[in-house]
C-alpha cells in the first residue's frame, strides 16, 4: 500500500507539473494594436513592434505583472516569465517584456530580428511550451484604438489651438487643418539598445496615412516614427477638410494595409453628427444611445453555375447602448459615415472576432405590423426580446429551391408598434422605389486586389454601400470585409487597392470562392412618429435593396 501510495503521489506531481507548462496558442501571435490573426496580409509581425502572445499558463494570474523602469526585462524576465525566439538565420533573441500574466504576454520584438519565419517559446517558472512559429516582416503597421480590439473609433491625440491635446471621440470631434497624432506599433525598425527609453526618430516617408478615402500629402505629414514609449509609433499629421462621426483612417506601407480604426470631424468640432450618426443634442458618450429600426429589405444573391435567389424580409431592432459601448463601437454604418470612404474590418470564422462585437441591451417595443399597397396587415414577429424577423416572400431560380412569390413593390408601407415595455408606439410611412440595377455584375467574374474593383448602377435612390468579403481555411477560417459610401446618384464606385489589399487571396470551398461583392442601396429612410417615440433616442423605418455576387479575390 506505502509503494501504491508513492506510485500516486508520483504521478500526481507529473500531472500537475504537465498541467502547468506553459502553451503558446497557435497562431497565438498578432500585433498587440490590430489583432490581426496569423494568415492574413496585415497578420504578420514586424520588427521592432509590439505584438501579444496568447495562450495559458504563461505567467502569474491576472491582473499580471506590467514593467515599472527601464532597462526593460529580456533574460532576466518579468513575473517569472521569459520568451525567446530564434529567427530565419537561426539566431536567438530574448524577447523585449512589457506584460505578462497566465493568458497574455505582450512583448517588443526585437528590431534585430532576421525576416522570415520565426519560432517562439515561452518559459514560466522553469518549464517550456513547445514552439510556434509567426511570420516575421520590416513593417506591418497596427493602429491602437479604444476597444483595445483594432476596430472602431482609434486613439487619436488632438491639438486645437493653444489648448492641451484632447483624445478624439464621438463628442469630442476633431477640426479640419488641426493636427491629429495617431498611435500604433510596426512601422518599422530601428537601431540601439531597444530596453532603453527610446529616441524619438523620424522615419519619414514611410507611410500613407488615408483618411475618408482622402491619401493625407507627404507635406502635411509631420512626423512618423517612434514615441516616447519603446515599440510604439505616432504619426503627425494635419486633418484634412472632411467631416463625419466615423471617418475611416487607414496607413499603407508598402502593399501591406493596417488596420482601420475611424476619428470624429465636424467643422467647429464638438458632438458629432450627420446624416448617418445624427447624435446631435444627444450625450451619447455620457449617456449612452437607444436605437430602434425597421427595415424592408430585398437581397439578390448569385451563384455561378447554380443560379440567383431573391428574398423579401421584414426585420426591426431595437436596443440600447451605454456610453463606453458608445465610445467603443464602429456606430450605425460599420465604421464609415462618409461618402467616397470605406472600411475593413476583420472576422474569425463566420462572423466579427468576438473582441469586435459589442453585444447591446435589447429592447421590447411590442408587437409589430406591415401594410403594404397590396392591403391587409402582416404581422412581423419577435424572434427573441428587440429583434423582430418574417420572411415577406421569394424567387429562386436554383435547382431544389421553392419559390413562394416576392412581396416587396414600389408604393407605400406603413409600419406600426403597438409599444412594450421598453419602447412606446409608433408607426411610419414609407414610399418604396424601384430598386437600383447593378449593370456591370455579370462582367465581374473575380477581384484583382492590387488593381481596384468599380461597380456601376442605375437607377436608385439615397446612399449605396459597396461590400466584399474574403476568406481564407489555413492556416484558421479567417477573412477580412471591407464597405464603402456612395451617393446613389453617382451611378459608379470604384474600391481603391489600399482597400482591397487588407483582403486576402481567397480559398475555395468545393470550387466556389470563399468571398463576395455586394451592391446595396438605401433609397429611403423616415424617421418612427412620434420623433423618436418614448424610450428611443432614435428611430427609423427604412428600405434595403441588395445584390450579392460570389467572387474570388486574388
Amino acid at each position: 500500500m506505502k509503494l501504491f501510495a508513492i506510485a500516486v503521489a508520483v504521478l500526481l506531481c507529473a500531472a500537475s507539473a504537465a498541467l502547468a507548462q506553459p502553451v503558446v496558442t497557435a497562431n497565438g501571435m498578432v500585433n498587440a494594436a490590430s489583432a490581426i490573426e496569423a494568415g492574413l496580409p496585415n497578420g504578420d509581425i514586424a520588427q521592432g513592434s509590439i505584438f501579444s502572445i496568447y495562450g495559458k499558463n504563461m505567467g502569474p494570474a491576472a491582473p499580471g505583472v506590467s514593467v515599472t523602469k527601464f532597462p526593460l526585462p529580456t533574460t532576466q524576465g518579468l513575473g517569472g516569465t521569459t520568451v525567446n525566439v530564434t529567427d530565419s538565420g537561426g539566431v536567438s533573441h530574448p524577447v523585449i517584456l512589457l506584460f505578462v500574466y497566465a493568458g497574455q504576454i505582450n512583448a517588443l520584438l526585437p528590431s534585430a530580428t532576421a525576416l522570415g519565419q520565426a519560432s517562439l517559446t515561452v518559459t514560466y517558472n522553469g518549464q517550456t511550451s513547445a514552439p510556434q512559429t509567426f511570420n516575421v516582416v520590416k513593417s506591418s503597421v497596427g493602429l491602437f484604438a479604444m476597444n483595445s480590439a483594432g476596430t472602431g473609433p482609434g486613439i487619436v491625440q488632438l491639438y486645437h489651438g493653444s489648448n492641451p491635446p484632447t483624445l478624439n471621440s464621438i463628442s469630442n470631434s476633431a477640426f479640419p487643418g488641426d493636427v491629429a497624432v495617431l498611435w500604433g506599433t510596426g512601422l518599422g525598425p530601428v537601431t540601439g539598445d531597444e530596453t532603453l527609453a527610446p529616441t524619438q526618430v523620424n522615419l519619414g516617408a514611410v507611410a500613407q496615412v488615408w483618411v475618408g478615402g482622402q491619401q493625407v500629402s507627404a507635406a502635411n505629414i509631420a512626423y512618423e516614427g517612434r514615441s516616447t514609449s519603446s515599440g510604439e509609433d505616432q504619426i503627425n499629421f494635419t486633418i484634412p477638410n472632411i467631416t463625419g462621426c466615423y471617418v475611416p483612417v487607414m496607413v499603407k506601407i508598402g502593399n501591406i494595409v493596417s488596420n482601420t480604426v475611424s476619428m470624429s470631424i465636424m467643422p467647429n468640432g464638438g458632438t458629432c453628427s450627420d446624416s448617418f450618426s445624427n447624435y446631435a443634442g444627444l450625450n451619447v458618450q455620457a449617456n449612452g444611445l437607444r436605437y430602434g429600426s425597421v427595415v424592408l429589405s430585398r437581397s439578390t444573391s448569385e451563384i455561378p453555375t447554380f443560379g440567383s435567389s431573391t428574398t423579401d424580409t421584414a426585420t426591426g431592432l431595437f436596443e440600447s447602448y451605454s456610453g463606453t459601448q458608445m465610445v467603443d463601437a464602429r456606430g450605425l454604418t460599420l465604421g464609415v459615415s462618409v461618402y467616397g470612404a470605406c472600411t475593413v474590418f476583420t472576422f474569425s470564422g463566420a462572423s466579427a472576432t468576438t473582441a469586435d462585437v459589442i453585444t447591446p441591451t435589447y429592447l421590447d417595443a411590442g408587437a409589430l405590423s406591415l401594410v403594404g399597397p397590396s392591403g391587409g396587415s402582416i404581422p412581423i414577429p419577435a424572434t427573441s426580446k428587440g429583434i423582430y424577423y418574417d420572411e415577406l416572400g421569394n424567387s429562386s431560380t436554383i435547382p431544389g429551391v421553392p419559390s413562394t412569390g416576392l412581396y416587396l413593390s414600389p408604393g407605400n408601407y406603413t409600419i406600426t408598434g403597438a409599444g412594450g415595455a421598453n419602447v412606446g408606439a409608433f408607426t411610419a410611412t414609407l414610399t418604396l422605389p424601384a430598386p437600383l440595377t447593378w449593370t456591370n455584375i455579370d462582367a465581374i467574374a473575380s477581384v484583382t486586389r492590387a488593381n481596384g474593383v468599380t461597380v456601376n448602377w442605375t437607377g436608385g435612390a439615397g446612399y449605396v454601400m459597396i461590400n466584399g468579403y474574403s476568406g481564407i481555411t489555413t492556416p484558421q477560417s479567417a477573412g477580412a470585409f471591407f464597405t464603402c459610401l456612395a451617393q446613389a446618384s453617382a451611378n459608379t464606385f470604384t474600391v481603391p487597392s489600399n482597400v482591397l489589399l487588407a483582403l486576402p487571396v481567397s480559398a475555395t470551398t468545393a470550387g466556389i470562392p470563399v468571398g463576395a461583392l455586394m451592391v446595396e442601396n438605401v433609397p429611403v429612410s423616415v424617421k418612427l412618429t412620434p420623433t423618436p417615440p418614448s424610450g428611443l433616442d432614435l428611430g427609423n423605418f427604412s428600405a434595403l435593396f441588395s445584390s450579392v455576387k460570389l467572387v474570388g479575390y486574388n
